[in-house]
């Protein structure tokens, strides 16, 4: 039983941050993100919803298994802690970012986000290689993430 709330709890702690990125999202023609001058290599529109569904399913498959795993979940330390902290610093971003325009802060706050993700990936490395490899894609992303980021200040 334990298993299983920690599964239901996995999923709606990724899937609810990303829901609350939605509600500050709006985009099409004539947006404001539409409008902002980016880099050569900023995917389309439609690739980041696509993106997000899946990484959050990886993220919460990670938490899943390492919430089993490792020794210090026992007393809510540790890993499982620390990742769903930094939820809070991916909802973040997409507040700052779509909700406030505010691209400055935004990329503080992605900074902060790729390290806690080094951390969480490189952590679940030692308790579980599944995780660790479950981590990796969302790893990548928010480095690339990062780097629009970057460049989207850059430019604007």
């Amino acid at each position: 039983m334990r298993r299983l709330i920690r599964a239901g709890i996995s999923l709606l702690a990724c899937f609810g941050t990303g829901f609350l990125g939605t509600l500050f999202v709006s985009s099409g023609v004539g947006s404001w993100y539409d409008l902002l001058q980016k880099p050569w290599f900023n995917p389309p529109s439609w690739t980041f919803g696509i993106v997000w569904m899946v990484l959050y399913g990886t993220m919460a498959a990670a938490l899943i298994i390492v919430w089993e795993k490792d020794p210090h979940a026992k007393n809510f330390s540790g890993w499982v802690p620390l990742f769903l902290v930094h939820l809070l610093l991916n909802a973040a971003w997409t507040i700052f970012f779509f909700g406030y325009h505010a691209i400055f802060v935004a990329l503080i706050d992605i900074i902060l986000l790729a390290s806690c993700v080094i951390l969480l990936t490189f952590g679940a490395r030692d308790i579980d290689r599944r995780a660790f490899k479950l981590m990796m894609p969302y790893l990548a992303w928010v480095l690339f993430a990062m780097i629009l980021n970057i460049s989207i200040w850059y430019l604007n």
